[in-house]
Formats: structure tokens, C-alpha cells, sequence
């Protein structure tokens, strides 16, 4: 491709990107409409996946048979869902939002979160997310609606530790705006305190982790060097090689400091931490397809069906994932490079490859194009932790 041509085709993407900015602009301040009922974590409704309800992240991939680990397992997670709510009217969802809840419901419990169930117990809650605009440049309005989301994820974190956690290990986990909150949660709750040394490992992935938070803001808590570590940060951002990063379209900020010490602070501006999936370090070296061991993608019944129109509306749009696909083994190679996000090769298969956004950007692929090695790195970071503190699981 020309230098032109480029230049041509990020025109286009930018665009494209404004005008979907344009198209869900809430028309009002913040401060201008009612807030959403704050949810009530007592309440089971209140959780997009718990040991003691129904939800879909009991799925695993066609010929892989599940164990119940979801309900019964030895160690726990904490997932904190992406943003899905693209409403205007708004600038926070109501915690059973149509499109919001379904998506979730029906999208990221069985494709994302579901990577923990062969040895974890899966929480995750529903919480006011922050509508999708906030990310673009919403300044203050923003800032206040991603405060109100994370205001209920503390609260839900706070539930989990207090009456469902009985000091047991866990992992931390969040896609997007949920590793954003993640990030927050590990200021306020896990670093310097006992559940530092009782989280497994992280996994907030999809919103630039910034690598110097290491050593400033988290002194005890450091970012995964092998596949085995334990009490760190895994995270990386997943681009086309042929891509990157535009950084002159993103807007989002990212949140340091805890305990209401808390500074905003643009994400381009940053370098973020990159392990890479294919073997978990952050050498700067491409690793192989060889070393992918499998790409999933979602089992849709009746997709052609669902309303789309409804993604970005406040109608359900009548999804129903019926289960996970066979593991697409060797789907591309892998390298972190210098500016610390994660480059691919072309994925071969069309589903991990048809959701890109500007720069090559294979944001909504984070998980799936990866879902194997994340589920084995998984039980394999759970493993070394029961190595390294002998730990004794109570049932």
C-alpha cells in the first residue's frame, strides 16, 4: 500500500469514527438527568455470572468437556464485563439496560469471562456502566460517569471479599472499560494490602495499562515476566502488524492512584505494559503461529435474525449464543514491540478478523483470538501459586 494510500484510508477511519462519535452524543450534562437505581449486590439479579445462578460462562470449546469449576472451584475471579452500552439517552446504563444486559449476557460471559472456568468460580456484576461515549473526549461529564461505574464495581468487589470470598486466592480480571476498573481496583483494594499476596495474577486487557504505574502507584504488585508468576499484571492490546495505534483519535484517560487520591490522565500519552500471549513474557521478539494454541469463536443460533439496529438503541436485539467453536490452532504469530502493544499476523480464519477497528485495532478479538493460551495460562498461574504458597483449599 502507498504512502497515499495510507494516508487516504486513515482519513476514511477517522471519519467514520467521528461519526460514530456524533451519533452517541448524550445531549445533556451529566448533572442534567436522574442517575439509575444503584444495584444491590445482595440481590443475585444483580450479578451477570455467580456460582449460585445460570449464566452462559459454563461454555467451553466444541470437544473441550467442562468440570463445574465455575461453581465449585478451588480458586475464585472477579470479572468486570466491557462496555456495551452505546445509549445516548444516558450517560450511565441502568443495571438491566435491554441491549447493554443481553450483549453481556449473551457476548461476554460465554466468549470472555468463560476462559476461567476450568478451575475458577466466576463473579461478575452488573454495574452502571459508563455509555461508550465517555472514552471520546467527554471531559468532566466522562469522568464523572466512569466514577459512577466504578463507584459499583468497589461496591461489588467489597460484596464478593465480604460474603462470598472467605479468604480464598483469586484472580482480577476486566476487558476495556472493566480493565479500566480493574486498574482502580487494584489502587484502592490490592496493593500494600494482604490480598496482594492472595491475588493469583491479573488480567486486565484492552485499555493500555500504563507500565509506569509500576514502581509509582504499585510497589508491591509487579507485571508478569514468565508464565508462571504470580501476584502481577498480564495485559496487552491486540494490532494488526500492519497497524497501531491512532493515537491523534483516542481521547480515553486513564485513572492512577487509590483511596480517592486519583488523577486523570490521557492513555496516549502512555506506554503500556504488553505480555504476550503466545508466551507470556514481554520480550521483544515475534513468537510463532506455532505457539497459538487456539482462537475461539461464539456459537450464534438464529444470528441472521437479531436486531443489530439495536446495539447501538436501547432494544434487546434477540441474541442467543448457543456455545463456543472448536479451537482454531495457529492463527497467527505475536510480538510485543517497543511502544508496548501487540502485534499479529492476519488471523486466517474470518471471524477473529471481521469486528477491526481503526489502526488495525483487533480490540473486540482481545480474548478470543487468544482464548486457549488464556485459559492454559490460567491453570498454569494457578498451579504455581498452590506450588508456591502449598496452599490448602477449604470447599
Amino acid at each position: 500500500m502507498s504512502i497515499l494510500s495510507k494516508i487516504k484510508k486513515k482519513a476514511q477511519q477517522i471519519t467514520g469514527w467521528r461519526r460514530l462519535k456524533d451519533s452517541i452524543q448524550p445531549n445533556h450534562s451529566f448533572g442534567d438527568n436522574t442517575l439509575p437505581k444503584s444495584p444491590e449486590y445482595r440481590d443475585l439479579s444483580n450479578w451477570f455470572a455467580h456460582p449460585a445462578i445460570t449464566s452462559k460462562v459454563n461454555f467451553t470449546p466444541e470437544g473441550i468437556v467442562g468440570n463445574g469449576a465455575w461453581k465449585n472451584g478451588e480458586v475464585d475471579v472477579f470479572f468486570i464485563a466491557p462496555t456495551l452500552n452505546f445509549s445516548k439517552l444516558g450517560w450511565n446504563a441502568p443495571i438491566n439496560h435491554p441491549s447493554s444486559t443481553e450483549l453481556i449476557s449473551e457476548l461476554i460471559m460465554s466468549g470472555q469471562a468463560s476462559v476461567f472456568n476450568s478451575c475458577c468460580r466466576i463473579f461478575s456484576p452488573k454495574y452502571r456502566q459508563a455509555t461508550f461515549y465517555s472514552f471520546l473526549g467527554a471531559g468532566r461529564n466522562g469522568r464523572k460517569a466512569l466514577e459512577l461505574a466504578y463507584e459499583d464495581c468497589l461496591k461489588a468487589f467489597d460484596h464478593y471479599l465480604t460474603h462470598f470470598n472467605n479468604g480464598r486466592p483469586f484472580f482480577l480480571a476486566g476487558h476495556s472499560q472493566g480493565a479500566l476498573h480493574a486498574m482502580r481496583l487494584i489502587d484502592d483494594r490490592i496493593e500494600g494490602t494482604a490480598l496482594a499476596k492472595k491475588m493469583v495474577a491479573a488480567y486486565p486487557i484492552g485499555f493500555w495499562f500504563p507500565s509506569d504505574k509500576f514502581g509509582t502507584t504499585l510497589k508491591t504488585i509487579h507485571a508478569a515476566e514468565s508464565p508462571t508468576d504470580i501476584n502481577c499484571v498480564v495485559a496487552y492490546d491486540t494490532y494488526l502488524e500492519s497497524g497501531g495505534p491512532i493515537k491523534i483519535m483516542d481521547r480515553a484517560e486513564i485513572v492512577y492512584g487509590g483511596n480517592n487520591q486519583v488523577k486523570w490522565v490521557k492513555r496516549n500519552k502512555k506506554k503500556p505494559l504488553g505480555v504476550n500471549p503466545l508466551n507470556w513474557t514481554r520480550e521483544l521478539t515475534k513468537i510463532s503461529e506455532n505457539a497459538h494454541l487456539g482462537a475461539v469463536h461464539l456459537t450464534m443460533k438464529s444470528e441472521n435474525k437479531a436486531n443489530w439496529a439495536g446495539f447501538i438503541s436501547e432494544e434487546a436485539l434477540g441474541l442467543n449464543c448457543v456455545g463456543l467453536s472448536k479451537p482454531y490452532i495457529g492463527e497467527c504469530s505475536a510480538e510485543i514491540r517497543k511502544d508496548g502493544f501487540l502485534y499479529v499476523s492476519n488471523p486466517k480464519n474470518w471471524a477473529f478478523k471481521k469486528m477491526v477497528m481503526p489502526g488495525g485495532n483487533l480490540h473486540m478479538s482481545d480474548f478470543s483470538l487468544f482464548y486457549m493460551n488464556l485459559r492454559t495460562n490460567i491453570e498454569e498461574r494457578w498451579k504455581a501459586y498452590q506450588t508456591s504458597n502449598n496452599e490448602i483449599i477449604k470447599r
